[in-house]
């Protein structure tokens, strides 16, 4: 408010600022509220972002259970001392995960949150949110991938959870992966490759069928686009390489791209792809 510190000194004897944290007040004309607690605390601590299920209940996700604590999230080898807050520390926080609002407060945006409120409300909460969260846009599959590629991993908290509630619904799932997949056909198409067969349906013998992402018969190249949420476990892998040497018994091709592909390398990646459908049509 501009108060020099004589003044600041005048108005707490004077009973009309009151302290919240060293160098924090409050107008003793407004009752305490959880948002100027959460203020306080970002002002005190430029670092502090407000997080987890603190975050959820400002973005107003449901199912999230009421707390007398607020959860702060600071970069790791940071150390504040806050009353009344649970710290977490992270060694991955990018300016994309913070959102600020114009009272003060810093917290997580709702796909970061998303995340990492996963394993404290469970299984069944998470995909209640999830429900919630795409229909009312707060963010896309699109950007969960993004969220989910650049955090994810099997020992972190959040991972393995969201992985059971998106397996659990398939349009969920199917979502994920048809982004990575419109992703890949617009630079094929950019590329001016031949159009590939989406989907496309291949018998692989003793009644099973696979579907490819994108193929090409006549040459015999099967493209296929790999989420690592899906494809980085035992069994997995295993199932990806089994099918993929049955195709190659069979005279066929079958690259593989990941997400990773798809985020930093997708032109190079889409140019191999071409590279490999020259050398089949020769052959």
């Amino acid at each position: 408010m501009g108060c020099r510190g004589a003044q600041t000194t005048r108005l707490l004897a004077a009973g009309e600022l009151v302290p919240l944290l060293p160098g924090i007040y409050r107008s003793a004309q407004w009752p305490q509220s959880a948002n100027q607690a959460m203020s306080a605390l970002c002002q005190r601590n430029p670092d502090a972002i407000i997080a987890f299920t603190s975050a959820a209940r400002i973005w107003e996700f449901r199912k999230i259970p009421p707390e007398n604590v607020i959860h702060v999230l600071v970069p790791h080898g940071h150390t504040p001392e806050i009353a009344g807050a649970v710290i977490h520390r992270c060694r991955r926080i990018d300016s994309v995960d913070i959102v600020r609002r114009t009272d003060g407060v810093r917290l997580t945006s709702p796909p970061r949150t998303m995340f990492d409120i996963a394993d404290m409300i469970g299984p069944h909460s998470t995909a209640s949110v999830l429900e919630q969260v795409i229909n009312e846009k707060r963010f896309t599959f699109g950007t969960l991938i993004d969220t989910i590629d650049r955090l994810g991993h099997p020992s972190r908290p959040g991972t393995r959870t969201l992985r059971a509630v998106i397996a659990s619904r398939p349009a969920w799932r199917r979502a994920m992966q048809s982004d990575l997949e419109a992703r890949v056909l617009t630079e094929i198409t950019a590329q001016g490759l031949p159009a590939p067969n989406l989907q496309y349906s291949v018998s692989l013998g003793s009644g099973r069928d696979i579907r490819i992402d994108f193929a090409w018969p006549d040459q015999r190249v099967a493209l296929e686009v790999d989420h690592p949420f899906w494809h980085d476990g035992a069994s997995e892998s295993h199932a990806d390489k089994c099918r993929d040497r049955k195709l190659s018994a069979m005279g066929w091709r079958t690259p593989r791209l990941t997400s990773f592909d798809v985020e930093s390398g997708l032109r190079e990646a889409v140019q191999d792809v071409g590279a490999i459908l020259a050398v089949a049509s020769i052959a």
